[in-house]
């Protein structure tokens, strides 16, 4: 996605405030390690922290052993989609779906919530016969055909930045 907004320069403390608010929100909650997303292994339908996951969460050290995270939400078929997983300082790890595109440069990445890191997300667009229904499709499952692809973003990764 490109920037939606260009740079304006601030004429207040106010208006400075506001443009370091939104840059040092998200750079304060940073994942230290690889999450190793994978298909579930007990239940595929489910995305699978393979790897004791390390975040630093606005100055607190936090950590999720390996996990299976439930995902909700369709996917229909012949379009793109993202479901992003974050993590807080308690070792939370919620599951997000995207605003699905008709190609993957389409794709909207969900807005992540203060307090939360991303560690990865996992790409689905269903080429088959029929649509992904997260939670209840297997992520290889021959006739929906998810072509799932796992990212782990162990580095800092702002998706609302562009909004800026």
């Amino acid at each position: 996605m490109s920037r939606t907004r260009s740079i304006k320069f601030p004429n207040s403390l106010a208006e400075f405030e506001a443009i370091f608010d939104k840059l040092q929100r998200p750079l304060t909650s940073q994942v230290l390690n690889s999450a190793g997303l994978t298909i579930g292994s007990s239940s595929k339908p489910k995305l699978k922290i393979a790897n004791t996951t390390y975040a630093l969460i606005e100055g607190v050290l936090a950590s999720k052993t390996t996990a299976e995270i439930v995902i909700a939400g369709t996917v229909a078929a012949d379009l793109f989609n993202v479901y992003v997983l974050s993590m807080n300082a308690a070792g939370t790890v919620t599951a997000q779906m995207g605003t699905a595109g008709a190609t993957l440069a389409g794709v909207v990445f969900p807005t992540i919530a203060d307090g939360y890191a991303m560690i990865g997300f996992a790409i689905v667009n269903p080429t088959g016969t029929g649509d992904f229904v997260g939670g209840t499709t297997d992520l290889d499952d021959a006739t929906v055909v998810p072509n799932a692809v796992y990212i782990n973003t162990p580095f800092p990764i702002l998706p609302g930045l562009q909004t800026l």
